[in-house]
């Protein structure tokens, strides 16, 4: 019976050519995007699902009620781990204090720049990184180890056991030598904390000027709690932490008018779970996001598969007339219910599983240019995960269900008798279910056009704002692990003192935007005057940085070398600093920064935008060559400077840094990478926009060619009686035409609602205009309009005497 069953549906599927090739494109193209939209949520979800003390391990972070806003501050002092693990000994089984910085190896004839974490001992028994060699208790315990992952120790040593071997570390011109202690598995991409290499929080060249400061704030902080310890008591017992070593600062606070929590605190030492940190903007790290951008990608990924479902029940549904008299002669023949529902949801499971086995084909085969495309980290192995196998086979399964099991059931209800008498047709209510389903399907297919238009003009509007700085004619260049950054910047200098095309040069500690390198972070700075508390960022600079990128100076000067005390006793400040500060001339003033004495106000410059437009110009202070010295060098052109003038840096800089990699960009394409995260989502949202039309005419096309079908007399009687081919079309296409529009007043209010949430993220945007939602409707309905009209042209330009022949 099965078999007989299985035959008769190939036969169906293979006489009806059109109508499965029009299913199985279709639904094959919806499993492959929404497999790969779905692998990218799941890896987002999966964030340090590997670490086996997920549940026990929190990041320690600040929650500060400053009197203008909230804040949240996760890098903290060195003293605050060794003062928790003595305070709350038994509570707090393992800590680590984590910082990172890049170094050069130097191995024999080899160099390589790699990133290196400074950690405490105990990093290795608190993290899940399988050690391949060595042993995670002690591979930390001396000052002078160093911890590699498999990817770092072939680099260096090949395939030869590093295990007791010497690896000569280059800190900016200072080479040390350290010994290999242990080989451990690289981390996961989906990993928050990374395992280049690792060594001992104590060298890292911060840690002797600040082991005593409790206001030096440059690292993370990790512990895993006992296992009886529940983390929210626990983290409400930190309040006397707080209090006994922040004692000023939360008196501080209080005078300057801040307001205490629900806790009763102004300042509270809080502990963000490892699962959640991926999703925590305010204390989860430079690698968190929004929680909604996976929940996006899901969304978008079940809508292409509806659409596609769309289509199948629409073509199943209208093509059951074809099929009616085939239904009368199975029931009169004995055919029970069951079992015609058998057979037509049969044929839709055989379309399903060939559907996605193609899909997941397609997925495989395009997931490189996927990943470059959207700048992923999707494997072949993600397919082969068992809960994702699960996941996807649960969602074929309903698909499937769903899909072919409403049309079988419509299918099975018709009327015996007056099927075998002619009499069948699709009853209103069919009509009514179709109609509804194609709004949907446009609907959809709008709202993604119009989320894919205002993503654009928002990134288009920041991208064209004006920074307050020149972007186009200042190249960043990297200064790297070779040599310290001042003795590149003064070796430059000389270098390229005569190069005409050359305006100036000078340094900083932090880039503009994101450079080759990819590094994004700042400094910030706190410190107490006249009774109340003030937090600047801080930029290490040298001489000419405001004239190199084009700065405005408001007021005073900038560092000049005519005046030898700049180096230590002088500042410069944005307006929005002046306005903190509250001085109408602040032009020799000082500011309580470093050592006793302060720095004094030498410069006021212009606002500019130094972060993202996502964030509100904050207060930013300039000190020369200040606590993290120069890591970048900023090089001002003339106009229209020949290529040439770029590998003549390069060739200057590799004199100095040979073994370093050369990696100049313009300050405007550092500034368009702020927007990568966004510029990403808009990709997406606009590849599902596009694959939604397609879908969306590929049924609407199919449904259409079918009603022609069905009315064929009746428009070869209108013809007869006088209409004309431009009647004919305007009649048949009007249903059609009404439907797209119920769609587009449907998606305009939800797709507003929605782009507005998001744009909120913004302290800069456009504004959502009218027009958007009325290029995306009209986009839509003229592809509608095409796709039906020529299904419409066609049936109006038939001879009517072949139409009416057979009456």
């Amino acid at each position: 019976m099965l078999k007989n069953y299985f035959k008769i549906a190939l036969r169906n599927l293979w006489k009806n050519k059109a109508y499965t090739s029009i299913n199985i494109v279709g639904l094959s193209i919806a499993f492959g995007c929404a497999i790969l939209l779905f692998l990218t949520a799941y890896f987002e979800f999966t964030y340090d699902d590997f670490q086996d003390n997920k549940d026990r391990i929190f990041r320690v972070y600040f929650k500060i009620n400053q009197p203008e806003k909230i804040e949240y501050q996760s890098n903290l002092s060195t003293p605050v781990t060794p003062a928790l693990k003595s305070d709350f000994n038994a509570e707090i089984k393992y800590a680590t204090r984590i910082v990172s910085s890049g170094v050069q190896i130097v191995q024999g004839e080899k160099t390589i720049d790699e990133d290196i974490r400074y950690v405490d001992a105990d990093f290795l028994k608190m993290f899940s990184f399988r050690m391949l060699k060595g042993n995670p208790d002690v591979a930390l315990n001396d000052l002078r180890s160093v911890v590699l992952n498999e990817e770092v120790a072939e680099k260096i040593f090949d395939k030869a056991d590093p295990v007791g071997k010497t690896v000569q570390l280059n800190f900016g011109g200072r080479i040390e030598s350290f010994v290999v202690t242990g080989v451990m598995e690289k981390a996961p991409k989906n990993s928050s904390i990374e395992n280049d290499m690792l060594m001992r929080f104590e060298n890292n060249p911060e840690y002797k000027d600040s082991k005593e400061k409790w206001d030096s704030n440059y690292h993370d902080v990790y512990v895993q709690l006992a296992d009886k310890v529940d983390y929210l008591s626990f983290e409400k017992r930190l309040k006397s932490f707080t209090e006994k070593y922040y004692k000023g600062s939360i008196e501080q606070l209080k005078k300057d008018g801040a307001k205490p929590d629900e806790r009763g605190e102004v300042r509270s030492l809080r502990l963000l779970p490892l699962p959640e940190m991926h999703f925590n903007k305010q204390a989860g790290g430079s690698r968190s996001i929004d929680i909604a951008y996976p929940y996006i990608l899901l969304v978008i990924s079940g809508l292409v598969l509806l659409i596609a479902c769309i289509n199948f029940i629409n073509l199943s549904i209208a093509r059951s007339m074809t099929r009616a008299k085939e239904v009368g002669m199975r029931k009169a023949l004995g055919a029970l219910k069951a079992q015609i529902v058998g057979q037509f949801w049969g044929e839709a499971f055989i379309i399903c599983i060939v559907a996605f086995g193609i899909g997941c084909t397609l997925a495989t085969t395009l997931m490189p240019q996927y990943n470059t495309l959207f700048r992923s980290n999707l494997t072949f192995d993600n397919l082969l995960n068992p809960m994702v196998g699960i996941l996807l086979l649960a969602s074929f399964l309903i698909i499937t269900l769903i899909a072919g099991g409403y049309p079988a059931l419509a299918v099975a209800k018709f009327n015996t008798v007056e099927v075998l008498k002619g009499k069948i047709k699709v009853s209103s209510r069919s009509g009514g279910i179709r109609s509804a389903l194609i709004v949907a399907q446009f609907s959809i297919a709008i709202l993604l056009i119009s989320c894919t238009l205002i993503i654009w003009k928002q990134i288009d509007y920041l991208r064209n704002q004006p920074l307050g700085f020149d972007q186009t004619q200042v190249i960043s260049i990297p200064v790297g692990n070779e040599v310290q950054g001042s003795k590149v910047l003064e070796f430059m200098r000389n270098k390229l003192a005569n190069e005409s095309q050359i305006v100036s040069i000078t340094g900083a500690d932090i880039n503009i935007g994101r450079g080759k390198d990819g590094s994004g972070y700042k400094s910030v700075y706190s410190f107490e005057m006249e009774g109340k508390t003030y937090r600047t960022n801080g930029l290490s600079i040298d001489y000419d940085y405001v004239k190199t990128l084009g700065l405005t100076l408001v007021a005073g000067r900038e560092f000049s070398r005519e005046f030898p005390s700049d180096k230590d006793r002088a500042c410069i400040v944005n307006e929005t600093m002046v306005k903190h500060l509250g001085y109408k001339d602040p032009i020799g003033k000082k500011v309580a920064l470093g050592d006793s004495i302060g720095k004094t106000i030498v410069g006021v410059v212009k606002d500019y935008h130094f972060e993202s437009l996502k964030n509100k110009i904050e207060a930013i202070t300039f000190l020369y060559q200040g606590d993290f010295g120069i890591n970048y060098i900023f090089v001002k052109l003339t106009p229209e400077t020949p290529k040439t003038t770029i590998d003549l840096i390069g060739k200057a800089y590799k004199e100095i840094a040979p073994k370093s990699e050369y990696m100049p960009s313009f300050l405007d394409e550092n500034t368009n990478n702020q927007y990568k995260k966004e510029e990403r989502m808009s990709q997406i949202v606009m590849s599902a926009a596009v694959l939604t039309i397609i879908l969306s005419c590929m049924g609407l096309f199919a449904i259409a060619l079918m009603m022609m079908a069905q009315r064929t007399k009746e428009i070869g009687i209108r013809k007869v009686l006088g209409a004309s081919v431009p009647n004919l079309v305007a009649l048949l296409s009007r249903e059609f035409v009404v439907l797209v529009v119920i769609a587009i007043l449907i998606a305009t209010p939800l797709a507003y609602y929605l782009m507005d949430k998001w744009i909120q993220d913004f302290a800069y945007r456009t504004e959502i205009t009218w027009w958007v939602f009325g290029l995306a409707g009209v986009v839509a309905l003229l592809i509608a309009l095409f796709t039906v009209s020529y299904q419409s042209i066609r049936a109006a330009l038939m001879n009517p005497v072949r139409s009416l022949k057979s009456e």
